[in-house]
């Protein structure tokens, strides 16, 4: 999926790359003077110069406000890359100095910005030139980066699969393919018969009209030796691999975009195999739901009530509004397991791109302090979450006069209602935050930032990183 290798390589390469005010690099006056006017602003870069057969591209760091935890980096990474694909250039060495460099990133952001989805593409189409790009003596960020950027790659590969190669079912094999040998733990239910038995009827009621039966996945990472933490970590995804509606039917304009209802799911998957390579000292729970909702003759309908795993009987008055059911159970779950902090991650409400747009996602949860640490690691990581509140007096809303509580609110607050109804199956001993990246999972209309039209594999990095600063909360 992408065709670039990262390496500390200090071999020649066809062009050296200079960050202005990130090098000691020496270089002709004719570079120096390039450099210092586009320090200055009196141009704008990449500038590539050949000077005594040396060729040169010259960059200079964004420094807009928004551009937080390193983006400006990864977005550096991204030009790197991009600048050599259109030079038809192989190899390019970055010489970086100086405590503000942050080559991790900018090694994130090459992988990521050469990412490009083409298991399905013909031809010329199908066949890249690999590329390598070269950091001399910056062997942990090397090593860091690969390790992010690759996890990240691989739940952007999982949501751009098309259904009818990514399922339900295929995503489980594709599990037991990456976690053997990681040394975590899986936990398959598949079939709506097994799963009924085992406890999950939310489940049951968005797969039942599936084309293939539904399934609950278990990614368990235990700490080696003796290492000992009072915390444990749940990451809830959901996986919905298409999301037709159900009966309450989604407009046939741009429904292909609904492969991306996985998101939670593909960000939790590659989370834990990242967290699997760094060894944390916190044992970490990915829990999965997987299901097609479509309408089948099978299907649940608008009006019925069932029985939740915590007991609570729920009316589906919108079968379109079904990853909260199949959230419900997951998170119930996570807290049997012993869960002490909880974050989930899904494709959950149009209301929420609405709020936010396309490239913030909202958290919210019933610990202020967890939600704020979770947006505090996302924003050290480049990945914006936005709080916002579960105002209990919404709460009404979803109240229904012959169930516990209805699937859906009024039209407005669509995604605070959401929330509110999940909060309903997490036990409040457990610091929860609920993430809704319906915005930024996607990138549907342009390339954004260093991400190609597509899906973006947003969370990963968050995720992934809780695991290592959970250890330090009280």
């Amino acid at each position: 999926m992408y065709d670039c290798t990262v390496t500390t390589s200090k071999a020649a390469a066809d062009i050296t790359a200079i960050i202005v005010g990130h090098t000691d690099a020496q270089a002709p006056a004719a570079i120096e003077r390039e450099a210092a006017r586009l320090a200055a602003g009196d141009c704008e870069g990449p500038i590539d110069l050949i000077v005594d057969d040396q060729r040169y591209l010259l960059l200079k760091l964004g420094d807009e406000p928004w551009l937080v935890g390193g983006e400006n980096w990864r977005m550096l990474g991204n030009q790197i890359v991009s600048a050599l694909r259109k030079a038809g250039l192989s190899s390019c060495s970055v010489e970086l100095a100086g405590a503000a460099a942050d080559a991790q990133a900018l090694v994130e952001g090459a992988l990521l910005g050469d990412y490009v989805y083409d298991a399905m593409r013909s031809g010329k189409a199908a066949k890249r030139t690999r590329i390598s790009l070269r950091l001399p003596g910056q062997n942990l960020a090397v090593r860091e980066g690969k390790r992010v950027a690759t996890a990240q790659n691989l739940a952007r590969e999982l949501s751009d699969a098309p259904a009818n190669a990514i399922d339900p079912q295929t995503f489980v094999r594709r599990a037991r393919s990456v976690f053997r040998g990681t040394g975590c733990k899986l936990k398959v239910i598949s079939g709506e018969e097994a799963l009924s038995r085992a406890g999950f009827p939310g489940l049951c009621q968005v797969g039942r009209g599936g084309s293939v039966p539904p399934a609950f996945l278990q990614i368990r990472y235990v700490p080696t030796g003796t290492r000992k933490t009072k915390h444990k970590l749940a990451l809830v995804g959901k996986g919905i691999t298409f999301d037709a509606g159900g009966i309450s039917l989604k407009p046939g304009a741009n429904m292909w975009e609904m492969k991306a209802d996985m998101g939670g799911a593909s960000a939790v998957f590659a989370a834990m195999h990242a967290i699997a390579e760094a060894q944390p000292a916190l044992p970490v729970d990915g829990i999965i739901g997987l299901a097609e909702n479509m309408p089948d003759a099978k299907a649940q309908k608008p009006g019925d009530i069932y029985k939740a795993r915590n007991g609570k009987y729920v009316h589906v008055d919108n079968t379109d509004a079904e990853g909260r059911l199949v959230l419900a159970d997951l998170l119930t779950y996570a807290g049997e397991q012993g869960a002490t902090h909880i974050i989930d991650l899904a494709t959950l409400t149009g209301a929420c791109l609405i709020a936010l747009g396309p490239n913030v996602a909202a958290v919210m949860g019933n610990d202020e302090d967890w939600v704020g640490q979770v947006r505090a690691i996302g924003q050290q990581r480049g990945e914006e979450f936005w709080p916002l509140p579960l105002y209990g007096e919404y709460r009404k809303m979803l109240d229904h006069p012959h169930a516990d509580l209805n699937n859906i609110g009024q039209r407005y607050g669509g995604t605070i209602t959401a929330g509110l109804f999940l909060k309903e199956f997490v036990d409040p001993k457990v610091k929860w935050a609920h993430c809704d990246i319906a915005g930024p999972v996607i990138q549907t209309k342009a390339p954004w930032r260093y991400y190609a039209r597509g899906m973006t594999g947003f969370g990963t990095r968050t995720m992934a990183a809780l695991a290592t600063t959970l250890k330090r909360l009280s």
